[in-house]
């Protein structure tokens, strides 16, 4: 099965009530790790690249998160194109700002 394939059947089988609350799970989980590894590292403030459990466990729920809104926007028919081409133009809005300060 390829990822998109195995998405699907994922989404499926639980159907949009039960994932779209499950999608909810795995926001809060990230936001909880994102919010321990500042704690972790806010007396240092220092922000390294360098790995460390709380830079794992973001990277878990970031997985976690992607996975669910691919089975989310799948559910609800979002063309993946659609999303990108806001992306970009909301990317290209910030850097404007930027250029603006």
């Amino acid at each position: 099965m390829t990822t998109e394939q195995k998405i699907q059947y994922i989404a499926d089988h639980y159907g949009y009530d039960t994932q779209s609350r499950q999608l909810i799970e795995e926001l809060s989980e990230l936001i909880q790790a994102i919010c321990k590894h500042n704690r972790a590292y806010e007396e240092l403030k220092i922000y390294t690249k360098e790995s460390c459990a709380e830079k794992e466990s973001i990277i878990e729920e970031m997985a976690d998160v992607i996975i669910m809104m691919c089975q989310f926007d799948y559910l609800i028919g979002i063309n993946a194109n659609s999303v990108y081409e806001v992306i970009e133009s909301k990317l290209d809005r910030q850097i404007e700002r930027i250029k603006s300060e």
